[in-house]
């Protein structure tokens, strides 16, 4: 090997490395960046919070995102999407056999309640129109119910379902369920058993959407 090919290894190898840093302090900035904004939401947290808990100064956490709605997107980007493609799933199983799966989704908040808290926040700091994640939010929204919609829908074309219940609304309903639960869960989790009362609530889902006899 010439030393001008060892040069070059060495000098991928250390970009290579530089690349797994930069990752790997992305995501811990994301991580963070996520805990205090489930503690203290996103208006009340500032960048400051964010490097000094990390142990970065501003400058470096701006070198990574830019700012802070940057941060706040990469946080909605890689938290969020847990939540979507487990509905993407449930609308792959389709049937009984994907309502029944919804408790599924109440285990995975008792084994991360933090990420339950950061939407629950978040979504209440972005109800105004002109707030920093609000068309985010009305298109998560939208999207979780023409998931649910078009499972039912499918269900009704398979016969499983009962036709003359509206997908659009039904979808509606359940996507109220679910969030109202995890709220009741954050406020009361000594109270609320979660995950009990979503397998009643899937069992009575599966019992409203059959077909009427």
């Amino acid at each position: 090997m010439t030393e001008s090919t060892q040069k070059a290894d060495a000098s991928r190898r250390g970009r290579h490395r530089g690349t797994e840093r930069g990752d790997s302090r992305r995501e811990e900035l994301v991580h963070v960046a996520s805990e205090l904004f489930a503690e203290n939401g996103y208006r009340d947290t500032s960048i400051a919070d964010i490097a000094a808990r990390v142990g970065v100064t501003q400058q470096a956490l701006l070198y990574y995102f830019g700012s802070k709605q940057a941060l706040l997107d990469a946080v909605i980007d890689d938290r969020d999407g847990a939540a979507v493609a487990f509905a993407e799933e449930l609308a792959a199983i389709g049937g009984v056999d994907a309502i029944r799966a919804l408790p599924a989704s109440a285990r995975r908040n008792v084994a991360d309640p933090n990420l339950v808290r950061l939407f629950a926040v978040l979504v209440a700091e972005n109800l105004p129109r002109d707030a920093v994640a609000h068309d985010h939010f009305v298109a998560r929204y939208r999207r979780l119910r023409r998931i649910v919609a078009g499972l039912i829908a499918d269900g009704q074309r398979d016969g499983v379902f009962d036709p003359g219940i509206d997908p659009a609304l039904k979808a509606a309903e359940v996507v109220a369920v679910i969030d109202g639960l995890n709220t009741q869960w954050l406020l009361d989790p000594d109270d609320v058993d979660i995950v009990a009362v979503t397998e009643q609530f899937a069992e009575g889902l599966v019992a409203s959407l059959g077909p009427s006899s």
